[in-house]
């Protein structure tokens, strides 16, 4: 073997190992991309990443057998750079696409870097007669020929694998031009969301496909590739047995049946029509491994070309285990010993993308401290309820997943918190609306902080060190991985949640609930629709379960719901830990709305109770007779927008998706808004779908009468009012100036009971403390 194709071994041998890697990262840990790439990209993909990681685990073992010998294996390994070289050529084409941008750089240059340099090599070190010209074409296609085999079951073993190659045709065209013909096969809800991941399967198994021809052409000339070809059904087999055994995923039953009936026939006919020496068995397994270990330790070469392998082969070892140490290695979650502490700090499982490291929220308020709405209330900047002794707000949990990360929990945006004035301590409300809570404020925060020019991996090493000093290598990892990906997956979302600034700002305690599901999961574009609304409470969830849910009455299955919020902040059906998740839910379904915490009058109450059960029980009491049902809106006349951003193609969408625990078939479009029960009603201020009106009293008053102007996000309590205190000095300082006149604030409809008298609202008003 000359230089050049010593230099193609060690290019072969590197790229081969680098490609079992990230096999291994895509089936095992597809989580993993979603930091690399965009989310959308990913989530519902793992089937065709798993596949496409699981095809590159058979041409890897070619490449190391064309390493073995270049020249003996000259065909295979001329196909493996075709194969790179398709690969390389369909990821430009995505880099060059501005809606994808430079997401998938990284692979366009590892494939490429496989196209070029084993061509440059292969071309200088393989004999004149098997390099690349128009002379060799002749040569190159007879590769292709099978030899005539005097073992029958050789003959047979050529006949089976040329069959397999030309059927899987049948798989590797749609995927490349005609991907609604394995929708319609296998279901939509494997193939909308994960064309690219499909694509690139498609790819490489036309890129196995070919070289598995000259690899059994001569199968006793090359039995190392005969064997490959029958491992490669095998691993196939038994990754398609993997998935049809999940739940709902049946459909690729057909796929493993394929495989496994041409690794059962193929390993048949070649350990049959092999001689002896060739077939599996004990001793030449043992023979096998013996020469497999000569290869390794590169047995007859000069000792300095020994050395050289031999550390390089540790330097690998070395950062295989640092990057599923610092990235992937997954600790057990944290235990809480209470439901209502693990409903607070428990983590449910959100996709890398939606984490933020531990180390950088310890230190992003501090380097972009003059981009916090209030720079020395640090996160508490954006409503975070910070309770004593605890590390993290209500609402986030940490992980540690390779690195020690923070991730939001259903508590973020349905915990509240309230005060009897400005000097009393916080009361918790666990399950309540969040009315405190600037989620855009936060998401904007995290994206200009990592636009910010100071954001640069040394400046956020330097401001961690000075809390949490890091060894070399740990550090090397933070500065070459950790925070790049963060940055890079914050800049994505920044782009993502664009659409945003095209709308006004939602403020505290609010959040536009579907436009991200339709915009940036999706992908259905940017219809203009404003779909902003108040976060709801998710207590008492028990005598809702076949109640019409979400503000319009838009799906009947609270379980569905709770999924599709989860999927909202970032939850996969991959990430998702449902052991935590339906520990949350059961939670939720038994756990009481909390008791106002003020005297109550109780001769007004009673009063009050018959008026409620005459102008509200109706469609506000678990046992009314229209409760869970939907007004319409020309009926209620609050304000339309919410109910117009969500549409019939985004239920149309909802229902494609069938990856349990994610399997949507509840949505429906309605035509106006739900009557919900108001159990707690003291809190849950502001009130209407969109936060429009202040307080209790308020909603009692004539649209007229009603404030026009106020503050919301403070959470001093107005016990004669019945809400939280919109107006003053203080009020000001730290809520979000609410204008009833800015498109879909508008604080019209809903005029139940507004026609009673003043004294008749007042005991009414005292009856709703009650509930």
């Amino acid at each position: 073997m000359n230089r050049w194709l010593r230099v193609y071994a060690w290019v072969a041998v590197v790229g081969a190992v680098g490609q079992v890697g990230f096999a291994a990262a895509a089936i095992f840990q597809p989580d993993v991309f979603g930091t690399m790439m965009a989310t959308g990209r990913v989530v519902f993909s793992s089937v065709w990443l798993g596949n496409m990681g699981m095809l590159l685990i058979p041409l890897s073992l070619f490449m190391l057998a064309t390493a073995r010998d270049p020249v003996k294996f000259a065909p295979v390994a001329w196909l493996v750079v075709l194969e790179k070289v398709l690969a390389s050529a369909y990821w430009l084409r995505l880099v060059l696409d501005p809606a994808y941008g430079k997401d998938f750089l990284p692979l366009l240059v590892v494939d490429g870097a496989l196209a070029v340099l084993p061509l440059v090599l292969l071309q200088l070190g393989l004999p004149p007669e098997l390099r690349l010209s128009l002379g060799n074409l002749g040569r190159a296609a007879g590769a292709f020929r099978p030899v005539k085999m005097e073992r029958g079951g050789l003959t047979w073993f050529q006949r089976v694998v040329w069959l397999g190659s030309v059927l899987n045709l049948g798989f590797i065209l749609p995927a490349l031009f005609s991907q609604g013909l394995i929708a319609k096969a296998i279901g939509a809800q494997y193939v909308d969301f994960s064309g690219i991941w499909l694509t690139m399967a498609g790819i490489v198994l036309l890129g196995v496909s070919l070289v598995y021809l000259p690899a059994v052409a001569d199968p006793l000339r090359r039995p190392a590739a005969a064997w490959i070809v029958v491992s490669s059904r095998v691993i196939a087999a038994i990754f398609w047995f993997s998935i049809m055994r999940q739940p709902d995923r049946q459909v690729f039953t057909s796929f493993f049946i394929s495989d496994g009936l041409f690794a059962l026939v193929q390993l048949v006919l070649l350990q049959t029509g092999m001689p002896p020496e060739l077939r599996i068995s004990g001793a030449n397994l043992k023979a096998l491994l013996a020469e497999a270990w000569d290869v390794l330790v590169l047995k007859g070469r000069p000792l300095p070309e020994r050395v050289a392998a031999a550390l390089v082969a540790v330097l690998l070892g070395l950062f295989g285990y640092n990057t599923w140490y610092y990235l992937m290695r997954a600790e057990p979650e944290a235990s809480y010993a209470t439901d209502e502490e693990h409903y607070k700090y428990g983590a449910i499982g959100l996709s890398m993308s939606s984490r933020v490291p531990y180390w950088l929220w310890k230190v992003m308020p501090v380097l972009c401290k003059d981009k916090l709405p209030l720079p020395e209330q640090g996160w508490a900047s954006f409503g975070f309820i910070q309770e004593p002794n605890q590390d993290l707000p209500v609402g986030f949990a940490r992980r540690e997943l390779g690195y020690p990360s923070v991730e939001p929990n259903c508590a973020l945006c349905h915990s509240g918190s309230y005060r009897a004035s400005a000097s009393s301590p916080n009361g918790v409300l666990p399950a309540a609306p969040a009315h405190e809570l600037d989620l855009e404020g936060f998401q904007r925060f995290l994206y200009d902080c990592a636009a910010d020019p100071r954001f640069t991996a040394s400046n956020v090493l330097a401001a961690i060190e000075k809390q949490n000093p890091m060894g070399t290598i740990e550090s090397l990892y933070y500065r070459f991985a950790i925070i790049p990906m963060t940055q890079s997956g914050l800049l994505r979302q920044r782009g993502e949640y664009a659409w945003q600034k095209n709308r006004p700002k939602q403020g505290r305690g609010r959040t536009d609930t579907f436009n991200p599901t339709k915009i940036d999961v999706f992908f259905m574009g940017d219809d203009g629709s404003l779909g902003t609304t108040d976060l709801p409470q998710v207590w008492n969830q028990k005598p809702r379960e076949k109640l019409w849910l979400h503000w319009d009455g838009n799906n009947g299955n609270i379980h569905e719901r709770n999924f599709a919020a989860a999927m909202a902040i970032g939850a996969t059906p991959e990430s998702v830990l449902l052991p935590s998740f339906n520990r949350v839910t059961q939670y939720l379904l038994n756990l009481a709305p909390p008791s106002y915490p003020f005297p109550i009058n109780k001769d007004a109450a009673q009063r009050g109770q018959g008026l409620y059960e005459q102008n509200c029980a109706r469609c506000h009491s678990f046992q009314g007779q229209d409760v869970g049902g939907v007004t319409p809106v020309a009926e209620v006349g609050t304000d339309p927008h919410r109910l117009q951003s969500f549409t019939q193609s985004l239920v149309d969408n909802f229902h494609k998706i069938d990856m349990p625990p994610f399997k949507f078939d509840s949505y429906r479009k309605t035509q106006g808004y739900s009557n919900m029960p108001i159990d707690g009603i003291w809190a849950r201020g502001p009130y209407l779908h969109n936060g429009s009106v202040p307080t209790l009293w308020d909603l009692l008053l004539p649209p007229e009468q009603r404030p026009t102007l106020f503050y919301r996000g403070y959470n001093v309590f107005d016990p004669e009012r019945v809400g939280y205190v919109t107006q003053g000095p203080e009020a000001e300082a730290v809520g979000f100036r609410y204008d009833t006149s800015v498109v879909g604030n508008a604080n019209s409809g809903h005029l139940y009971g507004t026609q009673l008298p003043e004294q008749e609202r007042r005991d009414l008003l005292e009856y709703l403390k009650v509930l």
